[in-house]
């Protein structure tokens, strides 16, 4: 039975280089020489299986409500407006607690983003 020859290196088993230089083996047929079997060394590449999914992240454990008085405070003034819609409402006061928790306490500026959120007509 013949086998036939590999392509890259063409039955050498070694590769040079432009130069001439230096010679490695073949990356193909790893130095045999003969062209590999389509099944050897086939991996399937895809993320197509069960094993790559990866479980939802689940929910921060962080507060939930602002800690300072400001915070509070203005949380308060969110969910007492009538203008805004309940998810709306979440919305805010969820970012007053992200606001609290990478500066600390809530900014003068921030607070007066905030207020001119919850003004009727916008």
């Amino acid at each position: 039975m013949e086998t036939e020859l590999c392509r890259m290196c063409g039955g050498d088993g070694r590769i040079g280089n432009a130069l001439g230089g230096s010679s490695a083996t073949c990356p193909s047929c790893h130095g045999s020489g003969r062209r590999a079997e389509a099944y050897a060394g086939f991996h399937d590449v895809t993320k197509t299986k069960p094993s790559h999914y990866h479980p939802a992240p689940a929910a921060p454990a962080g507060p939930k409500v602002p800690m300072t008085a400001e915070g509070r405070q203005l949380a308060a003034e969110v969910t007492a407006s009538a203008a805004l819609a309940e998810d709306a409402k979440t919305r805010l006061v969820a970012e007053i607690v992200n606001h609290e928790s990478t500066h600390g306490r809530c900014t003068k500026t921030f607070v007066k983003k905030v207020r001119k959120q919850t003004r009727p007509g916008q």
